[in-house]
């Protein structure tokens, strides 16, 4: 997992990150938006997943995003908690139970 956060930490131009007690109202969201099309939306749910161009649902997909914006770090406080990451320790992989690969 370090790999994954250095990699993020030092390829990516722009990251934000949304501290782990900020609770975000979806599952997964993109919005794509064009010049010369409408506007889609696709989220994911735990039984669900769908594209949208309805106007109702890309407001309130905006409005997703702007949260996400207000909770989330600035790109200086979230390059610092990638490299927190980064610098813990594994931790004992010899003890039983369940590993994250």
């Amino acid at each position: 997992m370090a790999d994954q956060y250095a990699r993020l930490l030092f390829d990516a131009d722009s990251i934000r990150v949304v501290p782990a007690e900020v609770v975000i109202p979806s599952l997964g969201c993109v919005l794509w938006e064009y010049e010369t099309a409408k506007s889609v939306a696709y989220c994911e749910a735990d039984l669900v997943n769908v594209f949208v161009q309805d106007p109702g649902a890309i407001a309130r997909t905006r409005l997703l995003f702007d949260y996400l914006e207000q909770v989330a770090l600035d790109a200086g406080q979230s390059r610092s908690k990638l490299a927190e990451y980064v610098g813990q320790p594994r931790g004992d992989l010899d003890v039983s139970g369940p590993h994250l690969a």
